[in-house]
């Protein structure tokens, strides 16, 4: 079976874009937006594990993580 790889750029606190639906926010580094659309439903938990992370001068961060139990609803 194949592996299915899922990658999106995300604000500290979880949101792919902001209330508006704008990203724009993702060019000026590590940014908290504080409500919109977020990366996971609320209902979801997933056990993660953190497999790589890369910091740049700029302050930007890249971690690299995987699945360690099924993402489950509570």
């Amino acid at each position: 079976m194949g592996k299915l790889i899922y990658s999106m750029i995300t604000s500290l606190d979880g949101y792919v874009s902001d209330g508006d639906g704008n990203f724009g926010w993702g060019v000026v580094g590590p940014a908290s937006v504080g409500g919109g659309h977020r990366f996971f439903s609320p209902d979801v938990r997933v056990d993660l594990e953190l497999l790589d992370e890369r910091r740049f001068g700029n302050g930007v961060v890249y971690l690299r993580y995987g699945v360690t139990d099924s993402a489950s609803e509570v």
